[in-house]
């Protein structure tokens, strides 16, 4: 067998193994349910199911609440701060501003050292963008903090974390209250600021395009907030009848949204693909073991994952021989480096379709330093394309389970299912709404219903989200 005759085989044995069928997507969407319910069941701390976090968040907002807030977003690899002035007409006014967080502080070994570097940006923020705050004796501004990251919320404004996920690794937060972390290091740098509010990204997401979707127009109620980006997840609201596990229900509401922390979902691998690349890339990671569904749909991934792929072909002899003999035996140090493809590079590969594949030449050698092939390129174009269809395809099973298990709570009324989506991933990778849309529709979760499902990208989620869950403290 030729080279290239090996190397065909090879490339099919890959698109092989993160091929998805029809059969699967029905099936994974039953185990995600039963996750769910075990989740709304149990401790958070059990890990053979998804945490189903109770965010204490009872209703969602009507487009009419007013006012100044804030809101700060520690998500990934930048801290945002956000002050947020509420029209009450669907619309608000945004100023926000991003922060890199320095690594050393991400992987630090004190929790005050990361939280004293939040507390003095929103300092800064505030001296840029709101000097009349800074006044002694005004009126503390209300913040809602957005802490992407797995926590155990006793309260609105309480919650401990349980781990640190995607670059973060910092030993003495675990089991720490976030909110009274923050808030401690505002109050040393004097910052007249009231933490009122813990929320997740994806909650943020949901209410914010909660508050901006005007139901009378739209025709649509936002059910599901969801993020894919860096990394994963989703909320959505519930009935409390079905959320066993809280027992302080607040008076007067019927429910409550639940941070689904989906990223967890089938971490036992009972049912996700787990490839010889998803093994190498989990082995990779802080956390291994842990959030293995968002290991194979987020941005932080999928680029490792097909880093990973051309490393295993290269050592099969099959690709990047020639560059290897003109190096001296060597291949570029941003490829051999984990994480250092970037989910972008993909989305621009994907869609390549120009002659020899040109412009996959260019982009490979100005991010990774590697020159290719027009025989590898082609390579290259196909595992980018399998590793993201099977991400998006995995990105449907939620959504549709999510939306066949609460489609009840709209029973009596005629409007369609709007999701709320926030992220680099779902908003710029070319085609992922498509696949994800033809996923669900195998799953089906509406079926013999006249409603329809539209995903809709709800622009700075997370920060605009955080200041209406502060809006509605007391």
């Amino acid at each position: 067998m030729s080279l290239s005759e090996k190397l065909e085989v090879a490339v099919r044995d890959i698109e092989n193994d993160f091929y998805i069928d029809d059969d699967f997507l029905i099936k994974a969407s039953q185990y995600f349910e039963e996750s769910m319910r075990a989740g709304l069941q149990a401790p958070e701390q059990d890990r053979a199911h998804m945490p189903m976090i109770p965010t204490y968040v009872t209703s969602l907002p009507t487009g009419k609440e007013k006012g100044l807030f804030l809101a700060a977003d520690l998500g990934g690899t930048n801290f945002r701060v956000c002050s947020v002035d509420l029209k009450g007409d669907h619309t608000f006014d945004l100023k926000q501003s991003k922060f890199r967080i320095p690594l050393d502080l991400m992987k630090g070994d004190h929790a005050d050292d990361l939280f004293r570097f939040l507390a003095t940006k929103i300092a800064a923020f505030l001296d840029e963008n709101h000097q009349d705050c800074r006044v002694k004796g005004s009126k503390p501004l209300k913040l809602g903090f957005t802490f992407s990251f797995p926590v155990d919320q006793t309260a609105l404004n309480r919650g401990t974390l349980l781990r640190w996920t995607k670059s973060f690794d910092i030993p003495d937060t675990v089991g720490r209250d976030v909110v009274q972390l923050l808030q401690a290091n505002l109050t040393v740098l004097e910052v007249n600021v009231d933490v009122v509010a813990l929320a997740n990204d994806t909650v943020g997401t949901l209410l914010s395009r909660s508050y901006a979707n005007n139901p009378e127009y739209t025709h649509a109620n936002t059910v599901i907030g969801l993020i894919f980006g860096t990394g994963t997840n989703g909320a959505y609201y519930e009935s409390f009848d079905r959320i066993p596990k809280l027992k302080n229900k607040p008076e007067g509401a019927k429910g409550m949204v639940i941070n689904t922390e989906w990223g967890s979902f089938d971490n036992e691998l009972k049912i996700l693909p787990n490839t010889l690349y998803d093994k190498i890339v989990d082995s990779e990671t802080a956390n291994k073991g842990y959030h293995m569904f968002e290991k194979r749909v987020s941005g932080l991934f999928l680029g490792e994952i097909l880093r990973v792929a051309l490393l295993d072909l290269f050592e099969k002899g099959l690709i990047f021989q020639e560059l290897y003999k003109e190096r001296g035996g060597s291949l570029p140090h941003r490829l051999i480096t984990p994480w250092q493809l970037d989910s972008e590079v993909l989305s621009y590969i994907q869609i390549d379709d120009s002659t020899a594949l040109k412009m996959s030449e260019l982009i490979l050698q100005n991010t990774l330093r590697l020159p290719t092939t027009a025989d590898e390129r082609v390579v290259i174009q196909r595992i980018t394309r399998a590793i993201s269809k099977r991400a998006a395809q995995l990105a449907a099973i939620p959504i549709a389970t999510i939306i066949r298990e609460t489609k009840d709570l709209y029973a009596d009324d005629e409007r369609d299912f709007e999701v709320g989506c926030d992220g680099s991933v779902i908003e710029f990778y070319p085609g992922f709404r498509d696949e994800i849309m033809k996923a669900f529709n195998v799953i089906d979760p509406l079926k013999g219903s006249r409603k329809k499902v539209h995903l809709k990208i709800a622009k700075d989620g997370s920060g605009v989200g955080a200041a209406l869950i502060a809006a509605t403290t007391d």
